[in-house]
């Protein structure tokens, strides 16, 4: 089970009288964006593997919640280590 479906199942919601699971799609987001703000370094495509999604699925929640990432030679993610 891909890590994704891991957290959207660990976001779950008791639904009703019933014991019934509702995978809650808007905390996985919410978690997904944690992660992309926690660790500027990472790729969406290295953040999108670590979780067993897609990185277009990255992409759009990076856009759903409107996060902004440094973008070329000098983004975190494309610097060397000891500059």
């Amino acid at each position: 089970m891909s890590r994704y479906r891991e957290i959207k199942n660990a976001t779950a919601v008791v639904v009703g009288v019933r014991l019934l699971k509702k995978a809650s799609t808007p905390r996985a987001h919410e978690a997904i964006r944690d992660l992309i703000v926690a660790n500027p370094a990472l790729s969406y495509q290295q953040i999108a593997d670590f979780l067993g999604c897609s990185r277009w699925l990255i992409y759009r929640v990076a856009v759903e919640f409107g996060v902004r990432r440094p973008r070329g030679a000098g983004s975190p993610s494309r610097r060397k280590e000891g500059q």
